[in-house]
């Protein structure tokens, strides 16, 4: 079998820059497939110096010898996907009809998940913070074999209606009991409207297996598009605050319909600093002036956590908001290498960290943690159980850096950026082969000697 397949996977919690190097690699790709979650996800791209922000379709499909599919394994809301066909259309890509394939398997999200996310997060003691979108819930129906599909929206109304109504009978107790009659669903009211919306896409939606199995057996290039990340992915992150799906490499060539003996490369995706949106451990994360949720602490001098965020503009794409934010923890990088299969890593906003060093004095890399009273280099899983965060050691720089805007080659970087870099590898394990030093595509490093 031909080993023809590039997948890129977020390192930590998402929000990595994953957007960068998938342009670049699909820059000469013949497929590029999203594989896993929702419209929780996000990233933008550049065509024609205008900035897309896309969150369902993969951004390969900016460049015209692409095809780009949306694979089983996530779930869709179609308003948002028929908004993002318009928009590309509108914006000048050629041929979108002809090169954008959706999974017939791939899971519908209604405005019923969406309200329930909304009433689940209300119940639970401690929320994950999720965006509301109901990919969580939507997951859920999946699980529970009663979700929706979009093969279902292709149906006879009459056949939809009354798959509508045996998913929601107990979701329409749920919104009695809890006082939310408004979000009742009416089945057939629900099945007149998404069998129009499946009219409207139905050129789209096939089965993708054959598509894949040629592109293997001519070995075509296929990327992979990750989304959310390693930290997040619902059986190896930080269990409960994490996604619905598996965003780890296993997972992703799961909802890609992909077999592993067709991976040639893993790229694992970093910042040069860590961010973190909602709820969840973060060891390295740092004091802020401004919570999670936008809330200033009036009359608190601007602390480490707000210096990352404003030099990196730490606000999230899908959501708008502000992040938490810490130092590199180099730690979780070794973990993921192993339960992702990283072969090389792409570390972003390497002159982001430079500004953030000039303007505290310093940079510091977790390389190894304290917990349970001993030194360990690994992120373990049982933090829920011991009810204690790792408590990070660090190696310190002194200083930060500035990237002359004619640096094109590794050799070019400031000494201590290199030195920054060499500490990652070393802790990690990984070869560092690409390195994000500015917010265009074409800022990026790629070192042919790894």
């Amino acid at each position: 079998m031909n080993k023809c397949v590039t997948i890129i996977v977020g390192t930590k919690w998402g929000d990595e820059g994953k957007g960068k190097i998938a342009a670049i690699e699909a820059a000469d790709a013949d497929f590029v497939i999203r594989a896993t979650g929702g419209s929780n996800a996000g990233h933008t791209v550049v065509f024609n110096d205008k900035k897309l922000a896309l969150h369902l379709i993969p951004g390969g499909i900016i460049y015209p010898q692409t095809t780009c599919i949306i694979g089983p394994g996530t779930v869709l809301d179609p308003y948002i996907l028929i908004s993002e066909i318009k928009m590309l259309k509108s914006s000048g890509i050629h041929n979108v009809d002809s090169r954008l394939l959706i999974s017939g398997r791939a899971h519908v999200i209604f405005p019923y998940h969406k309200d329930l996310d909304e009433l689940h997060e209300k119940m639970k003691e401690k929320p994950v913070g999720t965006t509301k979108k109901g990919i969580g819930p939507c997951y859920s129906d999946k699980d529970n074999r009663v979700g929706i599909r979009m093969y279902d929206l292709l149906l006879p109304k009459e056949q939809l209606e009354k798959k509508i109504y045996e998913s929601t009978k107990l979701h329409n107790q749920a919104f009695i009991k809890n006082d939310m009659v408004e979000s009742v669903v009416e089945a057939s009211t629900l099945a007149n409207e998404y069998h129009l919306l499946g009219l409207e896409l139905k050129e789209y939606i096939t089965d993708i297996t054959p598509f894949i199995a040629h592109a293997i057996y001519d070995n075509k290039k296929i990327v992979v598009e990750g989304a959310q990340a390693f930290r997040l992915d619902i059986d190896h992150g930080d269990y409960p605050m994490v996604t619905s799906s598996n965003p780890v490499t296993a997972g992703t060539l799961c909802g890609a319909a992909l077999p592993p003996q067709a991976i040639k490369t893993v790229i694992g995706i970093d910042k040069a600093y860590n961010s973190r949106v909602g709820n969840g451990p973060f060891p390295t994360e740092l004091p802020a002036s401004i919570d999670p949720k936008g809330n200033v602490f009036k009359g608190t001098e601007p602390l480490e956590g707000d210096v990352l965020r404003e030099l990196g503009h730490e606000y999230g794409t899908t959501t708008g908001r502000p992040r938490r934010c810490g130092w590199m923890d180099a730690v979780i990088l070794r973990t993921a290498k192993y339960t992702c299969g990283i072969d090389y890593l792409c570390i972003n906003h390497l002159d982001t960290l430079g500004k953030i060093g000039n303007e505290l004095g310093y940079i510091r890399v977790c390389i190894a943690y304290t917990y349970q009273e001993k030194i360990i280099a690994y992120y373990p899983d049982n933090i829920a159980i011991t009810n204690e965060l790792p408590e990070p050691i660090y190696k310190t720089l002194d200083g930060g850096w500035e990237i002359d805007p004619s640096c094109k080659t590794y050799e070019d970087l400031p000494q201590k950026a290199k030195d920054f870099i060499k500490i990652i590898e070393i802790v990690s394990d990984i070869p560092v082969k690409y390195l994000g030093i500015g917010p265009s595509n074409d800022d990026l490093i790629i070192r042919e000697d790894i």
